[in-house]
């Protein structure tokens, strides 16, 4: 690999890292020779990390192991299970959708088995096992350090979400804070607690907060349409703030259920977008939109063209003069497009 290969592909996996890399699907760059150290020990992969659809995947159980979580696997569903804590993971293979303590959480690229090892991106790793990850783009090393610290996240519903129901199910992660029942658990005790959660109530009266004491969502009934605040803390057996204070304030939207926008309200208000093939050119041949936009292409030209993806994902028929195509990009990525008959035609669509 000469020196300017070496440059992109590390370039690439420290953009990986970020998750600011969206791009067509290729096939994966295996091994990449990138290394893992959990507290600066080093962690033993069966598998290499490897990079798929610009992301950096990771082999999933030694990681989780490393960092004192139990792993399982539920063949009936293909689900791998995941226990850290009070937190319990479900990872579909072949799925963007996991599940974190009963709320579903977005992969930017599926769980996968390759050569018997189940793979996950990094960005998942850094944000769901209450862990802080760093890479070394120099060294091609992927460094997890323990957080010790305690600390929440609010899974859902989501800072600034729209939502069309009057039943809200409020879920959390936990991390280095051990969730226990107050009931049975009275004394104060280092570590241990349970979260209290407020949602349009006073966040300073204890008695008004719902308890959380394990991974299961909180849910509120009858909720009203308009604007609400979520508080969501972390307190001790006695229901007073861990110090120093770890405490999360978001606020979201409801609306009747009936009021939801329907598939073709949604598809109507989609932005559209044209392109021109002339002159043997698409133009523009570079053109940014959003995901979910939609792009026609129409032949001006006396021959025939095609729209075509690079990696095989879509093609048009042979369009002939005044003939149009419609493609629709439901996900971010860039898409790289040329013309079967005359393949020096070339274009790029960037989905952001």
């Amino acid at each position: 690999m000469n020196k300017m290969s070496k440059m992109l592909l590390t370039t690439a996996l420290f953009a990986a890292m970020l998750g600011t890399v969206p791009v067509a699907a290729k096939a994966p760059v295996s091994p990449t020779g990138v290394s893992a150290t959990f507290n600066g020990k080093a962690i033993v992969f069966s598998e290499q990390p490897l990079l798929m659809n610009g992301r950096l995947l990771v082999p999933y159980r030694p990681i989780a192991e490393a960092i004192g979580a139990v792993v399982g696997y539920e063949a009936e569903t293909r689900t791998v299970k995941v226990t850290e804590g009070s937190n319990i993971y479900l990872l579909p293979l072949e799925s963007k959708t996991a599940t974190l303590n009963g709320i579903p959480v977005a992969l930017d690229e599926p769980a996968k088995v390759v050569n018997g090892v189940t793979m996950v991106p990094i960005r998942f790793v850094s944000e769901n096992l209450g862990v802080d990850v760093k890479f070394d783009p120099a060294k091609k090393n992927v460094s997890l350090q323990s957080a010790n610290t305690p600390s929440v996240r609010i899974l859902g519903p989501t800072k600034d979400a729209m939502l069309y129901t009057d039943t809200v199910k409020v879920g959390v992660a936990v991390f280095n804070h051990a969730l226990t029942d107050f009931r049975t658990h009275t004394e104060p005790h280092e570590g241990q607690g349970h979260v209290h959660i407020w949602l349009d109530t006073d966040a300073s009266d204890p008695k008004a907060a719902y308890k959380m004491i394990n991974a299961e969502p909180a849910v509120f009934d009858h909720v009203k349409p308009g604007k609400h605040t979520l508080t969501v803390q972390l307190v001790g057996n006695n229901h007073q703030p861990i110090k120093p204070e770890v405490k999360q304030v978001i606020t979201f939207t409801t609306k009747a259920a009936s009021d939801q926008p329907t598939v073709a309200d949604k598809a109507e208000s989609a932005k559209k977008y044209a392109v021109s093939i002339s002159e043997f050119a698409f133009k523009p041949d570079q053109l940014t939109i959003e995901a979910g936009a939609s792009v026609t292409f129409t032949n001006q030209d006396d021959v025939e063209h095609t729209v075509t993806a690079k990696d095989g994902s879509f093609t048009s028929e042979p369009l002939g003069k005044n003939d149009t195509f419609t493609k629709t990009f439901p996900e971010a990525g860039e898409y790289e497009i040329y013309c079967k008959p005359h393949n020096f035609m070339v274009g790029k669509i960037i989905v952001k």
